[in-house]
């Protein structure tokens, strides 16, 4: 997203707790950085979070980091915030996409911690001091999800890796976006907006199955990849997506040939580190 916004001009200032970020903060909310992030009238994009199993970091990361920064903005006059949710909160489902009004039902300690850290935005947000709050129910995103992480650990180790397929011979089918939509999204979700709170899914419009990503990558970015097809395990949903009607509303999607091919090829437009 920082490629894309100094691509666009838009003058957005990025924040690391290491080096190579327009502002380098630990994260304590005692460090003298900590001016440089809350300022008044100013909008933040959150998009920090803890995706492992250590549920002290899940919480620690998740959910009250995210508050003490609402509470810190709030005291700043800050008067947007973007925060980073999940997919995940919505659980398994029973195929049909999740509207943003949809219960909640996550069955990983990653989707709890995400769940509970809307259940503080929405309360803060009721507030008469909270800043705006955009709340991002992200899908997959291309290069940053556990698929490719699986392909290049099993490419690292001159493996193949397995690709679960249901009865019908198909792969799971799931909601992605790509680097560039993503820019996209949270560029118009970043602007100002009406009321204190809201809740966006964040997919692009056409869902891909697992094999086309893989297809994807192999041809794009991981040329040795390999996959063995195998019987897909009890419990794995087959069709996990998002509505994006929400989405839709405000940014105008692509619609891609192949789409999971376009959104890879999206990852090609940032320069390597």
């Amino acid at each position: 997203m920082a490629h894309f916004a100094t691509r666009a001009g838009l003058g957005w200032r990025t924040q690391a707790r290491t080096k190579g970020a327009d502002v380098q903060w630990s994260g304590a909310f005692d460090d003298p950085a900590v001016d440089q992030i809350f300022a008044q009238g100013a909008t933040l994009i959150n998009m920090i979070g803890y995706t492992g199993p250590d549920e002290a970091l899940l919480h620690d990361t998740n959910f009250h980091f995210v508050k003490d920064l609402l509470a810190n903005a709030a005291k700043a006059g800050v008067a947007h915030v973007v925060l980073a949710s999940s997919a995940a909160v919505y659980g398994p489902g029973n195929g049909t996409p999740f509207d943003e009004n949809d219960s909640l039902r996550p069955i990983t300690p990653y989707g709890v911690s995400k769940s509970k850290m809307e259940e503080v935005a929405r309360s803060f947000s009721a507030t008469s001091a909270s800043p705006a709050i955009t709340i991002l129910r992200i899908g997959n995103i291309v290069g940053a999800d556990a698929l490719n992480a699986v392909a290049n650990r099993h490419v690292k180790a001159c493996k193949p890796m397995p690709l679960h397929r249901f009865s019908d011979g198909s792969a799971a089918l799931r909601s992605y976006i790509g680097p560039r939509d993503l820019f996209d999204v949270v560029r118009v979700c970043s602007k100002p907006h009406e009321g204190l709170s809201r809740v966006i899914n964040v997919a692009h419009p056409q869902p891909v199955t697992l094999d086309a990503v893989l297809s994807a990558y192999r041809t794009h970015q991981i040329p040795d990849l390999k996959w063995i097809n195998m019987p897909s395990p009890d419990g794995i949903p087959h069709r996990v997506t998002l509505s994006t009607l929400r989405a839709q509303s405000l940014v105008d999607f692509r619609e891609y040939d192949n789409p999971a091919d376009a959104m890879v090829q999206q990852m090609a437009e940032i320069p390597a580190r």
